[in-house]
């Protein structure tokens, strides 16, 4: 029985002593393009929740990782057209932190609907997502 006991509240101090790791979401992407006279800017954004905060000395630190791939009209992928590392610090727990790019695009890039993926990864879990957008070339 007290074998039985000593499991019993080993397995609730592990449970309770335990990090609740979240699922690592993307939301809220938005793409759009503007003309300029020697092809585009492409500006995307993306908002990530769910990363894993480390918290010493009252401040939160969190390291994702990214990089966007660009689908063409055509199908063709150009990818890592962007890529980076957001190593973000704050005085309280974050809810969300927004990824942001802005891409040049030549002329060689046609008019038409493009699709950027966004693939994020928390360095600290090693969770991965992505999520997609399109905008338009016109």
């Amino acid at each position: 029985m007290k074998k039985v006991f000593l499991c019993f509240a080993f397995i609730i101090a592990a449970t309770a002593c335990s990090r609740k790791i979240e699922k690592l979401e993307l939301f809220s992407s938005e793409a759009f393009a503007y003309s300029l006279d020697s092809g585009w800017e492409l500006n995307a954004s993306v908002r990530v929740k769910g990363f894993d905060q480390d918290e010493s000395g009252g401040q939160f630190t969190a390291k994702l990782s990214y990089y966007a791939d660009l689908q063409t009209p055509e199908g063709k992928l150009v990818e890592k057209i962007s890529s980076g590392v957001i190593d973000k610090k704050a005085g309280e727990r974050m809810t969300d932190i927004p990824i942001e790019t802005q891409i040049k695009l030549d002329t060689h890039f046609r008019k038409g609907i493009y699709k950027i993926t966004f693939y994020v990864k928390d360095e600290s879990t090693r969770q991965r997502a992505k999520e997609s957008n399109f905008f338009e070339l016109s």
